[in-house]
């Protein structure tokens, strides 16, 4: 009898240890776990559409805040496909001035005109005030024909939305979170790179609670991108198959000489990250883990695409699908 009351006494204090070990480490694991979070709402690459992946918008998330990353076709929708709501958004910045970067910009400010959202201010790249200012022109017959209630006044969708522009080397917070940016060389394109002052491709480090996320935006290899990226939690990359790229060219312009070809690669080597050259930026920047979207890469290459990757790059990195969170 005694022995069976010791063995009790015994085993209790053995669950109770055990207990306790688990606990000890679930509190470990929620105290190492970042609060914020990066929602790839659309992974596509270029304005091509796709019945897969929707054009560029990233969504940074944390509890009281959230910021999105460029705004491509579609991009309130695969808010609420996420189940996020749009509604307390405060936040966009857009990397660059592409129209897959900003083609969801007017339904996002049709929309919240519309439904009486709160107020919205837009960061991006020079060129990004004549822009929306084009946007709210675009909204007068809207605002002459549908008040959203009867007898509301009319309001004037300027009022509204707020631009601040930024460029190269500037420092900011946003919604509490500091956030740097860089020019890339996605615009460096001969004789038809713009004036810096006029427009701009911009990389993006953003200090979230609990993790640094650096987004490269559209850009080919960069040193001050490396020294932006430096030590950063989490690299979200931009990644491109140029032989694709320039296939695809090939069968739209099956007559044009092979030198137009090769310019037409030696185009995107720069203006683009190849596997190769994304993985020789995470190594450089000694990043902890890669996230890639904006993918110009077909499911027939990636295979291929993989293997280059691992030639410059052996750490952590994801493929990212539309909706998913990391």
């Amino acid at each position: 009898m005694r022995g069976g009351t010791k063995r009790r006494r015994t085993g209790n204090m053995f669950r109770m240890v055990l207990l306790s070990a688990a606990l000890m480490a679930a509190g470990q694991a929620q105290a190492k776990a970042p609060s914020a979070r990066i929602v790839t709402l659309g992974t596509m690459a270029g304005p091509m559409a796709s019945p897969v992946r929707s054009q560029p918008a990233t969504l940074l998330q944390w509890p009281g805040g959230m910021i999105l990353v460029d705004a491509g076709d579609g991009a309130v929708d695969q808010l609420a496909r996420a189940g996020i709501d749009s509604v307390p958004l405060k936040s966009v910045v857009i990397t660059h001035i592409h129209a897959d970067h900003v083609g969801g910009l007017f339904a996002l400010l049709t929309r919240r005109y519309q439904l009486m959202d709160p107020p919205i201010t837009i960061y991006g790249p020079p060129g990004t005030k004549a822009m929306v200012a084009g946007l709210i022109a675009a909204m007068a017959p809207l605002r002459l024909t549908s008040p959203a209630l009867p007898g509301a006044p009319l309001r004037d969708p300027a009022v509204s939305v707020k631009v601040v522009e930024l460029g190269d080397g500037d420092e900011l917070t946003i919604e509490g979170v500091r956030v740097r940016a860089a020019a890339n060389t996605h615009y460096l394109s001969g004789n038809h790179a713009p004036d810096p002052a006029s427009a701009q491709s911009l990389s993006l480090r953003f200090e979230l609670p609990g993790r640094s996320v650096v987004l490269t935006g559209d850009t080919g290899p960069s040193e001050r991108l490396v020294e932006l990226a430096r030590g950063a939690d989490v690299l979200v990359s931009s990644i491109l198959d140029l032989d694709a790229a320039v296939a695809t060219i090939r069968t739209s312009r099956p007559n044009a000489p092979p030198a137009f070809f090769e310019a037409a690669r030696a185009h995107f080597a720069q203006h683009h990250l190849s596997p190769e050259a994304a993985g020789k930026l995470a190594q450089a920047a000694g990043v902890k883990r890669v996230v890639f979207t904006h993918i110009g890469i077909t499911p027939a290459r990636m295979k291929t695409a993989k293997a280059e990757l691992a030639r410059t790059w052996r750490g952590p990195a994801v493929f990212a699908r539309d909706l998913a969170a990391y």
